[in-house]
């Protein structure tokens, strides 16, 4: 039975793959790796079955024990706590460290058979260096130095860029209370303001407790067909939405919520949310120009058939929404590892990739 050593176990996206592979115990085991192995999240992961130990991404000497006898590596990196305290370029560089602090440790772990790496697309780079976007920029940096420095770990790589996600919505992005024309109950009218044309395209993941463990799964199911030179992979989570939907604005929602959206400049952004508003005003900038992340790389693309999944809300399928825009995906660049049945073929799709250099 393989071991999947999880990186940020009890973070939103770790959580999601942790939880998942532990619904599955006679398939998986789980290895859950955390700054603090004591914290409540880390013990509820323990009750249900997983090893918990301690590992840091920005400190090395961690790492190679936490990994030492595992299968399979889920790794994704923190952008987002250092932000504030570094800047966006400062929580960047910290970042691309520890993308290589946990491959140097993969590359000297001979057990590891397949890695999945959370990454985003290089949006100065597809830009022409127009729309730089920090928090996929260096991950993208992170990929290339991996795929570079460890070819070998990056033959047994796949890529998953998660979209936007919807939770952002309740938080940072939360539509707020306003007076709307038609309604005089101010509670159920609501104004949603982003820093967006109301037409354009947004990638989003959908239910990302669900949808990266889901994707996950099934990259490791699937094995090296999902693998092969560069980590390339893009794991759909959901699709590109619009900011303000198919609804007008103060249309309806429900029957019970009228919704108005207006687009916000990227300055008031900034003004409202310091650098965590910059950043995301820039990544909103960047999906009006490239809301197609299925057209980057098609030759690299696993389709959600190929991993065996559909869209559909039932267990064990992909839980995206059904909104149009970009998507999250896999890249990989060889052949599934741990799997041993061929993928069934259904609707939907991913990102495969071939072993090749950019």
């Amino acid at each position: 039975m393989p071991l999947v050593a999880v990186l940020g176990a009890t973070g939103t996206q770790g959580a999601s793959v942790a939880t998942r592979l532990l619904a599955d115990p006679t398939t998986y085991q789980v290895r859950a790796l955390t700054r603090r192995p004591e914290s409540a999240a880390a013990q509820a992961l323990a009750a249900r079955g997983a090893q918990v130990v301690r590992a840091d991404l920005n400190d090395a000497g961690t790492l190679g024990p936490a990994l030492a006898g595992a299968d399979a590596l889920f790794v994704v990196t923190a952008y987002w706590p250092s932000l504030g305290p570094l800047g966006r370029d400062g929580a960047g560089e910290e970042e691309l460290a520890q993308f290589r602090n946990v491959a140097i440790a993969a590359a000297g772990t001979p057990t590891i058979r397949h890695v999945v790496l959370s990454t985003l697309p290089g949006c100065a780079a597809m830009s022409g260096g127009k729309l730089p976007v920090p928090h996929c920029d260096y991950k993208q940096r992170a990929a290339a130095w991996i795929r570079d420095a460890h070819p070998g770990l990056w033959a047994r790589s796949t890529q998953l860029w998660v979209g936007w996600y919807t939770s952002n919505l309740a938080t940072v992005m939360r539509p707020v209370p306003v007076p709307v024309p038609g309604n005089d109950d101010t509670s159920k009218s609501y104004l949603l303001a982003l820093p967006s044309r109301g037409d354009a395209l947004l990638p989003m993941a959908g239910d990302v407790g669900r949808n990266v463990g889901t994707l996950v799964e099934a990259v490791l199911r699937t094995g090296p067909a999902t693998t092969g030179g560069r980590p390339d992979r893009r794991l759909r989570h959901g699709d590109a939405a619009r900011p303000r939907g198919r609804r007008r604005p103060h249309q309806n929602h429900g029957g019970r919520r009228r919704v108005a959206y207006a687009e916000v400049s990227d300055a008031h952004m900034a003004r409202l949310h310091g650098d965590v508003g910059a950043e995301l005003a820039a990544q909103f900038r960047w999906s009006e120009a490239y809301p197609d992340w299925h057209g980057f790389a098609p030759d690299r693309t696993l389709g959600l058939a190929e991993l065996g999944l559909e869209e559909g809300g039932r267990r064990g399928r992909w839980w995206g929404s059904r909104r149009r825009s970009g998507r999250s995906r896999t890249k990989s660049s060889s052949k599934p590892i741990l799997g041993s049945s061929p993928p069934s073929r259904r609707k939907g799709r991913t990102r495969r990739g071939r072993e090749k250099r950019r």
